[in-house]
């Protein structure tokens, strides 16, 4: 039997869970085409594995790089950490649809890349994305923020009958022309101000396509039973499959409900509700720094935002509901990790009250000027987890991993800020840390939760598995060497370990370098 690429004498750990087998792997074009004790050598290129774990390519079940990817085909730090297909456009923000406030919005904040969006629909921006490279896969969801915002811009109420009617339209179409479902953030403007009964509703066309639904809840702090609670229902009533985003019990205060979220989700599965979840293993969150202020500042959009932070009795109003909910304390865990502007760049790895000190201001004024001062654009890591907790969410079996993040690299534009380290060590760190040096989970499991589980909840066909017939998107790591580099104070480092990654067939990593190909594809729901 010809080849164009043979693995030999790797340890194949195929995603499903089971014990790795010493087996050659034979690829014809970009399909796995034998699995057998022995092929033997036929003059076609041959990566030797001896020692190594031959792994499906990691499949990112929340991620961020809707348009980055634009910027930088070779999607260093993704591939350099194993991932060979992301799915992006969750938490309610997607690469589509693109109208009115939304495309005003994500048009200014792309500038800076070099992007500016040729598309409003999501079949204009598969036709765009489907000109485009890409070194690894992609497939996409719809965002029930850009829908809410392009239909209703950032009003604090509940969409009109006719207005819901458009909204379902945006999804229908999105569905029709790939789209592997629908996010919500139920904790950003404009998701935050939408009803379960919004949420059920929209569901409902997403199970009628086959899609599943992700959402970051609308709390993962004191009211996180609620928040997953809701979750539940909504899949529930609309009989969509169900994904919680980065499961968390967020803040000190709330890390004994552990138990309870477990009893929680264990109940709803029992009940035949099929709901997974995903986190990153680290105990650190990132997000917005106006995720900090309520709901109704936001109302509006940016503008209106900034708007009341400057208005003097607006942000004395802030000011007290913001105090009732954090205390001086809680600044001290919340580090400024990129802003946009230069004369605020000597903030980035500082805390609140670390800037607040330099500033001699109270806290809550830093905030609120840095936000007018960055016209409300600025990321923020959050210290709000703690370890043991992280350890055993990682064990459950109904949680994947996935980043929560955009790609990054060492060079060119994306190499500015300080991201938080999940987007280049994610994968490397599970694999490096929790299984071989904590032990919390065997390797053969974590594969799992990085392949197999991912791929078929999304709905990958013939991704996600080593599998004859399958897609040929494989990981090579060192079990001994793999490890995660990024910090938080330096991010900007690629993991070490993972020798070869191919995609659709063609080596893309080779002895731990990427050789600059792009085999990578757009992905659509069939």
């Amino acid at each position: 039997m010809d080849f164009d690429l043979i693995i030999k004498n790797g340890t194949v750990i195929d995603g499903t869970g089971m014990a790795g087998q010493n087996l050659d792997i034979g690829i014809r074009q970009d399909t796995i085409t034998l699995l057998d004790p022995y092929i033997p050598d036929n003059g076609c290129p041959t990566v030797y594995a001896k020692g190594m774990i031959v792994a499906p390519g990691f499949v990112d079940i929340h991620s961020h790089s809707d348009f980055l990817w634009l910027v930088r085909p070779e999607s260093d730090s993704k591939i350099l950490d194993g991932v060979t297909t992301e799915i992006c456009g969750n938490c309610g923000l997607s690469a589509f649809p693109l109208r009115g406030k939304m495309l005003e919005r994500r048009t200014q904040g792309l500038a800076k890349y070099g992007i500016v969006p040729a598309w409003q629909s999501a079949a204009e921006f598969y036709e765009v994305a489907e000109k485009g490279k890409s070194s690894i896969n992609r497939a996409f969801l719809v965002g029930h923020g850009n829908i809410r915002a392009c239909v209703i811009e950032y009003e604090n109420r509940r969409p009109d009958p006719y207005e819901l009617v458009y909204m379902k339209k945006d999804l229908e179409e999105a569905m029709q022309s790939g789209a592997f479902g629908m996010s919500s953030g139920l904790i950003y403007p404009p998701g935050c101000y939408a009803t379960t009964g919004e949420i059920t509703e929209m569901c409902r066309v997403i199970e009628k396509y086959g899609g599943f639904y992700t959402t970051h809840i609308r709390n993962e702090g004191d009211l996180l039973e609620d928040a997953l609670t809701e979750a539940i229902e909504v899949s529930k009533r609309s009989g969509v499959r169900l994904q919680v985003s980065h499961l968390k019990t967020s803040g000190n205060r709330n890390w004994h409900k552990i138990e309870d979220i477990k009893t929680i989700i264990e109940h709803a599965i029992g009940e035949g509700i099929d709901v997974t979840c995903d986190r990153y293993p680290y105990i650190a969150a990132a997000t917005d720094l106006d995720v900090v202020l309520p709901n109704w500042v936001y109302e509006g959009g940016a503008e209106k935002q900034i708007q009341r932070l400057k208005d003097a009795n607006t942000r004395k109003h802030i000011a007290k509901e913001v105090s009732r909910e954090y205390d001086d304390t809680f600044w001290n865990g919340l580090m400024i990790s990129s802003v946009c502007y230069d004369k605020n760049k000597w903030m980035e790895g500082k805390t609140i009250s670390e800037i607040a000190k330099d500033l001699n201001k109270p806290p809550l004024e830093t905030i609120f000027d840095l936000l007018i001062d960055e016209d409300t654009r600025v990321d923020i890591f959050l210290f709000s987890m703690c370890e043991e907790n992280l350890e055993r969410i990682l064990l459950w079996d109904f949680v994947f991993i996935g980043s929560d993040s955009s790609l990054r690299a060492r060079e060119g534009i994306l190499s500015e800020g300080k991201p938080h380290p999940r987007s280049y060590g994610t994968f490397s760190r599970v694999l490096g840390r929790f299984c071989r040096e904590e032990k919390v989970l065997s390797v053969e499991k974590a594969i799992q939760k990085m392949t197999g589980l991912p791929a078929q909840k999304v709905g990958l066909a013939r991704r996600g598995l080593i599998r004859e017939g399958y897609f040929a998107d494989i990981t090579i790591f060192h079990p001994e060497k793999i490890t995660d580099k990024s910090t938080f104070t330096e991010p900007h480092q690629y993991s070490e370990g993972i020798e070869y990654v191919i995609v659709n067939g063609k080596i893309t990593v080779s002895n731990g370098r990427h050789n600059g190909t792009t085999n990578g594809r757009i992905l659509r729901k069939i």
